[in-house]
C-alpha cells in the first residue's frame, strides 16, 4: 500500500494545503517554464519564455469568460508545462521530511508511475469578497498507477474536509472536498473556503482546488472543475 508521505510527494502542489491571501495574489507574474541551466542570452539573464505548445498544455482548460490568469503555482509560474525528467525532479526535489526509507519507497512509487509530464494553470476571478482563485494540475502517466494515487488522494480531502462539498455531474469517479476552516486575507483572519477534488481520465490525473472569500460558491468551483474534466474528453468541443 502506498504511503501516505509517498502519495503526497506524487501529488506535490495538486490541492489539499493551506489557501493563498486573495488579497495578495500576484496576478501580473509572468507565465514560464521550465528552461535548462544552459539557456543564456549573452550573458544577460534570459527572456521568460512562453509554453511551447504540446500535448499536454493542450488538455488544460482554457481561460472562461470573465477569469483572467492568477497567481504563481508554485516556482513553474502560473501557466507550465514539464516533461517527464524535469517533473519527476520536482517531486524528489518536494520538501518533505521523509526518512531515508520513505524517500525510498517513494522513488520506487515514482518509478512505477512511468511519468510522461506534468501542467498546471491558475485562473483568477473577481475583486474583494466573492474573489477567488482556481489551480488546476494535470499529471499523464501509467492509468493502472494514477487510480491508485487518485484513491489515496480521494481518503485525504475525506480527512480535511469539513462541509457538505457538491457532486460533479457525469463524473461519478470524480471526488470533491469542502474545507471551510481555512483563514486568509492581509491580517490572516479573513475566512477562507476551498474546494478540492481529484479525478482521472485515462492516463490523465486531474487535482482542482478552488478557494475564495466570503461569498465563494462551491457549486461554481464544482462547474469550473467539470469544464476541465469536459475539455480534457473533448479538448476541441471545449470553448
Amino acid at each position: 500500500m502506498v504511503s501516505a508521505a509517498v502519495a503526497v510527494v506524487v501529488l506535490a502542489g495538486g490541492g489539499v494545503a493551506a489557501a493563498a491571501a486573495l488579497a495578495d495574489a500576484d496576478r501580473t507574474a509572468p507565465t514560464r517554464y521550465w528552461v535548462a541551466e544552459d539557456h543564456t542570452t549573452g550573458g544577460t539573464a534570459a527572456p521568460v519564455p512562453s509554453v511551447p505548445p504540446n500535448e499536454l498544455t493542450g488538455k488544460l482548460m482554457p481561460l472562461p469568460a470573465n477569469y483572467w490568469p492568477g497567481p504563481d503555482l508554485d516556482p513553474e509560474g502560473n501557466d507550465y508545462f514539464l516533461p517527464s525528467d524535469k517533473a519527476l525532479q520536482s517531486f524528489k526535489d518536494a520538501r518533505t521530511g521523509l526518512s531515508s526509507t520513505e524517500r525510498a519507497e517513494r522513488d520506487k512509487a515514482l518509478a512505477d508511475l512511468k511519468l510522461a509530464g506534468m501542467a498546471g494553470r491558475s485562473y483568477a476571478r473577481g475583486e474583494g469578497h466573492g474573489a477567488a482563485v482556481a489551480e488546476i494540475r494535470l499529471i499523464q502517466a501509467d492509468p493502472q498507477q494514477l487510480a491508485r494515487f487518485a484513491e489515496f488522494t480521494k481518503k485525504l480531502i475525506e480527512l480535511t474536509a469539513g462541509g457538505e462539498a457538491p457532486q460533479v455531474d457525469g463524473y461519478p469517479q470524480a471526488k470533491c472536498g469542502l474545507d471551510d476552516s481555512l483563514k486568509g486575507g492581509k491580517d490572516g483572519k479573513e475566512k477562507i473556503e476551498a474546494l478540492d477534488c481529484v479525478a482521472v481520465e485515462g492516463n490523465v490525473l486531474v487535482t482542482f482546488r478552488m478557494y475564495g472569500s466570503k461569498g465563494f460558491a462551491a457549486k461554481d468551483a464544482a462547474s469550473l472543475f467539470k469544464q476541465q474534466l469536459d475539455h480534457l474528453k473533448s479538448p476541441g468541443e471545449s470553448a
